[in-house]
C-alpha cells in the first residue's frame, strides 16, 4: 500500500502525493529521480505539440459549400491519419461552419436588396402609371 510522500512544499504545506515503493518520497520530491523528471517534463512537453501541416502545404480555396464539404473531407483523413492533431481539425470545422453561416447571410442580404429593388421599382411604376 502507497503512503503519502514525506515532503512538504514549498508553502509549508505537505505533499499530498502517493510515495514511490520502497520510498518515503513521491517521484517530485525523490532527488535521486531528478535525472528522470527532466526528461519526462521534456518529453511531457513535445506529446503536447499542435500537428498541423507544414508551412509549405498549399493554401485551401473555400468560396462555398462544395469547397467546404472537400476541405472537411481532406481534414478528417488527415486526423484518422494523425497527420495533423485533433483540436486543428476542431478548428477548422468550426471556422468552416462560420464561413457557411457568413456565405449563407451574404446570399440572404443579395436576395432581399434585389427584392427590395424590384418592390421599389414596382412602386415607381404604380405612381407613373
Amino acid at each position: 500500500m502507497n503512503t503519502q510522500c514525506k515532503a512538504t512544499k514549498p508553502d509549508g504545506s505537505n505533499c499530498q502525493a502517493a510515495a514511490q515503493p520502497g520510498s518515503e518520497l513521491c517521484f517530485f520530491h525523490d532527488p535521486t529521480k531528478a535525472t528522470e523528471r527532466r526528461t519526462a517534463q521534456s518529453a511531457g512537453g513535445s506529446h503536447s505539440r499542435l500537428k498541423s501541416l507544414h508551412e509549405s502545404a498549399p493554401d485551401v480555396k473555400v468560396q462555398d459549400c462544395e469547397d467546404v464539404v472537400k476541405l472537411l473531407s481532406e481534414t478528417i483523413n488527415q486526423v484518422r491519419k494523425g497527420k495533423i492533431d485533433p483540436r486543428v481539425a476542431n478548428a477548422i470545422g468550426y471556422l468552416a461552419n462560420v464561413l457557411i453561416k457568413a456565405s449563407e447571410q451574404g446570399e440572404l442580404e443579395k436576395r432581399i436588396n434585389e427584392v427590395e429593388a424590384l418592390l421599389k421599382n414596382r412602386g415607381n411604376s404604380l405612381k407613373l402609371g
